[in-house]
């Protein structure tokens, strides 16, 4: 008749590691049909794993030869000995009670006589969470706790390839605005982070990143990535030689945003700052238009001059407008801005400008009759005007001079114009007569 086995204890081995064993720990006490124990004795032990019940069906089953100890106890790893049926790997233990039926050969051999079945009353944690890794199996919610130093309570790897994700976290309701993932950190002795995200960097043109954040659909509201603060830092970034933090925008969107609505500031700079692709230059300040566009101009007025002293024979004739085009002794900067055939002037930047004109002539005049006059155009319009006294027969002109202050935009046209009424051709003179143009500012 076959005596039941006594069991002593039941232990499993609990492993917190990204692979678990395929075996667990068992310990039980060997008596013979006499109820004697078996010591320093090498027995045969047949184990199997029972499904649902204690006569259920058997899903694995091995056998190993233990020695037992001075007290009759033997400690062996089931998953260790000789596969008899079925697999460890292959059982579900989230699905179903599971049983253990031990049968022993106190000789040593396969002739078991004794047995004894027992409940496992505690999953084998390890391999209970090996199987739930690949879907439905794990129960949530789930909460653990890791208190060994220096250990990664928990990791997730993916070698593949392809670009599937290690981990997904997500929120599927409409209404939940609770994070998908949240990291927290409460160390008050260091930097603490909450959440830490790394990628390599590249030299061949691709993007990497730590931390990716993407808003999808439609709408103008929400953030790809949401920092938030009492006091301390929402976003910080920090970097050597590389861009601690970037933003890239195409078409009419905003790389940037910064917005203050208390009597904070909304931007605080700590170091040089540069802006590019506005119009940047030497000696420049960055200034705003109404619409709060800011791009770099002169900080000082640039001298643009001109002037030119006769030294012409240029004949003017009687009762007809003469544009003057032989300025001959030129001091001109800020460009070549004067065309000597047309006698016109360009105006190079958009400014206010002061325009000068004197004329005086070489010959008096042969009549009584209409005064000379000296004007200035500014494309094609005559902008001001300055006159002489009538003309008298035998009598020189007096000189006619004029001033234009003008607001005047960047490519305009000036030119200068003499009339006089005296003699059928008179001459302008080389020591009386000028023309200048200077910007005042802009």
């Amino acid at each position: 008749m076959k005596k039941s086995l006594q069991i002593f204890a039941l232990l499993f081995c609990i492993a917190i590691s990204a692979q678990a064993p395929e075996k667990f720990s068992y310990q039980a006490v060997i008596r013979n049909a006499s109820n004697a124990l078996i010591t320093n004795a090498t027995v045969g032990v047949k184990i199997s794993i029972l499904k649902t019940s204690n006569v259920g069906t058997v899903v694995y089953s091995e056998s190993q030869t233990p020695t037992t100890n001075v007290n009759g106890l033997i400690s062996i790893q089931i998953g260790a000995g000789t596969v008899i049926s079925g697999t460890i790997a292959g059982i579900n233990w989230s699905n179903d009670s599971y049983f253990i039926k031990t049968e022993t050969d106190p000789a040593g051999g396969t002739n078991y006589t004794i047995a004894g079945t027992t409940q496992l009353l505690s999953v084998p944690y390890a391999l209970y969470a090996k199987n739930s890794g690949g879907g439905s199996a794990l129960t949530l919610p789930y909460a653990g706790t890791s208190s060994a130093p220096s250990v990664t309570a928990f990791s997730v790897v993916n070698s593949a390839t392809t670009l599937n994700s290690a981990g997904t976290f997500e929120n599927s309701s409409a209404v939940n605005v609770s994070p998908a993932l949240k990291g927290k950190n409460v160390s008050i002795n260091g930097f603490g982070v909450g959440i830490e995200g790394r990628a390599n960097s590249n030299t061949n043109g691709n993007v990497s990143s730590g931390v990716r954040g993407i808003v999808e659909g439609t709408g103008t509201a929400g953030a790809g990535v949401y920092g938030s603060s009492q006091n301390a830092y929402g976003v910080y970034g920090s970097s050597d030689k590389g861009i601690s933090i970037y933003g890239f925008s195409s078409g009419t969107g905003i790389a940037g945003a910064f917005q203050n609505s208390g009597t904070g500031k909304a931007l605080d700079v700590m170091g040089p700052i540069q802006f590019s692709n506005i119009g940047g230059g030497t000696g420049k300040v960055l200034t705003s238009d109404a619409t709060g566009n800011a791009t770099w101009q002169d900080l000082i007025t640039p001298f643009i001059h001109l002037s030119g002293e006769g030294q012409s024979s240029q004949a003017i004739s009687s009762g007809v407008t003469n544009t003057i085009n032989s300025w001959n002794i030129f001091e001109q900067t800020g460009g070549s801005n004067y065309n000597s055939t047309t006698g016109e002037y360009t105006i190079p930047i958009t400014g206010y400008y002061s325009i000068t004109s004197q004329i005086n002539f070489q010959n008096p005049n042969t009549q009584n009759g209409f005064g000379a006059s000296v004007e200035i155009f500014v494309d094609g319009n005559v902008a001001q005007v300055g006159a002489t006294d009538s003309a008298v027969a035998g009598k020189y002109y007096s000189s006619a001079s004029v001033r234009l202050d003008k607001k005047l935009n960047a490519g305009q046209k000036v030119l200068i114009l003499v009339r006089q009424g005296g003699a059928a051709i008179n001459y302008l003179t080389s020591y009386g007569s000028n023309f200048t143009i200077n910007l005042l500012h802009k």
